[in-house]
């Protein structure tokens, strides 16, 4: 990966309420945290990528690297698009029907096979059930709500009389 990334990858620069930082800030003094050393000592330690990094001038699509320790992952097998999506591909995805009816997020067929990078057949299939936002059911909202709010409402009206 050195040849081709360079750098860290920091999730905050200056530590707030989460505690996460390499800095802290306070007014216009600026402290450094034991995080802003470990990743500068890192960064000294790594070296400076070389070469191209792989850069095809004539362009295409790279290969995979072979399966290894660090790389554990067999063939170039991609998720194969599912059969109705492909109309999509072509025509546009057209006016969205919302959240129910066909085209919502419930409706349409699972992908469960993988197709070769490019190529949009499938060459194998799995028994993977469907998972993700189209399994999920949103609960249904009650009356309970609408009590309370009322309640607290009538509550701070009549105390507000009070005053």
């Amino acid at each position: 990966m050195t040849a081709v990334y360079s750098g860290g990858l920091v999730y905050e620069y200056s530590e707030e309420g989460s505690k996460y930082g390499l800095v802290q800030i306070n007014g216009d003094s600026v402290k450094e945290l034991a995080d802003f050393t470990a990743l500068q000592t890192a960064l000294q330690k790594t070296q400076a990528p070389s070469g191209t990094g792989g850069y095809k001038s004539s362009g295409g699509a790279s290969q995979c690297p072979a399966q290894s320790s660090t790389w554990n992952v067999t063939g170039d097998g991609l998720p194969a698009i599912p059969v109705p999506a492909k109309k999509y591909m072509t025509q546009g995805a057209g006016k969205g029907p919302g959240l129910t009816g066909a085209g919502s997020q419930n409706a349409g067929t699972a992908s469960t096979g993988t197709a070769s990078a490019g190529s949009g057949q499938i060459s194998a299939t799995s028994t993977a059930k469907a998972s993700g936002a189209g399994s999920l059911h949103t609960p249904e909202l009650g009356f309970a709500p609408f009590v309370c709010g009322f309640i607290i409402l009538a509550s701070t009206l009549f105390g507000a009389t009070l005053l």
